[in-house]
């Protein structure tokens, strides 16, 4: 069943938002930011807004994918300047810094490199990306540059490509990082067979933040994600792709 998120409820709420910020006893402003993202709001806040709505609100876990927590890794271990336009404000970034300060237990300085690729992997990975697909079927370069040429969105290749590229041993699964997962995922259909396990599958195709393709590059026509972006994707797969990079990134 699709899910339904209280933005879906906004829009179809039969009256204004000053009229919903009246039956929530919140401010107008509130019930605005509040309708565009909900992540810095109150729960009690949300419940109100759910209940001038017609409904109640449940929460539930989700498996995190933030691309702002490996882009942290890549600034702290030095591979990307803070200071460039990387998609992310400076406070987003200085909170995932810190972030990955603490969850590393060595302060906002992030820790030793294995440790800080373990915990941004952990909170990135592309198989819990929003909009994610997977694949099962051909993960070799040939076929994902065919489709993500044909595709005439910007893409990527990570996970085991970026080990191959590393001189590592194949891994297991590709992340195709894309504009446009779409076309994508359209120009794949033929050749692959979706499943619904990230366990299950050969490749990934999910929705590229801007930081992805910082520090590209392209060899034989192959567009490649950044060594160390390469490494955090394939430690957020798990198995062998986090066994390879693993022994890659020890080496640094």
């Amino acid at each position: 069943m699709a899910q339904f998120t209280l933005r879906d409820a906004i829009d179809r709420m039969p009256f204004s938002r000053s009229e919903l910020a009246r039956r929530a006893d919140v401010s107008r402003t509130t019930a605005l930011s509040v309708s565009e993202d909900q992540s810095r709001a109150r729960v009690d806040t949300l419940r109100e807004l759910a209940l001038a709505l017609g409904y109640d609100l449940s929460i539930e876990l989700a498996r995190a994918s933030d691309p702002l927590a490996a882009l942290a890794a890549r600034v702290v271990l030095g591979e990307l300047d803070s200071h460039s336009d990387l998609g992310a404000s400076p406070e987003e970034l200085a909170e995932w810094v810190d972030r990955l300060g603490r969850y590393s237990g060595s302060g906002v300085d992030g820790g030793a490199p294995l440790r800080v690729i373990r915990e941004a992997a952990r909170v990135s990975g592309a198989q819990n990306r929003p909009g994610r697909a997977l694949f099962a079927g051909r993960n070799d370069a040939d076929r994902l540059v065919s489709a993500g040429r044909a595709s005439e969105a910007r893409w990527a290749l990570s996970g085991s490509a970026s080990l191959e590229a590393m001189g590592a041993g194949p891994g297991k699964t590709v992340v195709l990082w894309t504009d446009d997962i779409k076309s994508v995922s359209d120009l794949l259909v033929d050749t692959h067979r979706r499943v619904r396990l990230h366990t299950a599958a050969d490749v990934i195709v999910a929705p590229a933040h801007p930081s992805v393709f910082a520090s590209s590059t392209t060899f034989d026509d192959v567009n490649l994600v950044s060594p160390l972006q390469g490494v955090i994707d394939s430690v957020a797969i798990g198995g062998v792709d986090e066994e390879i990079a693993l022994s890659i990134a020890s080496g640094w």
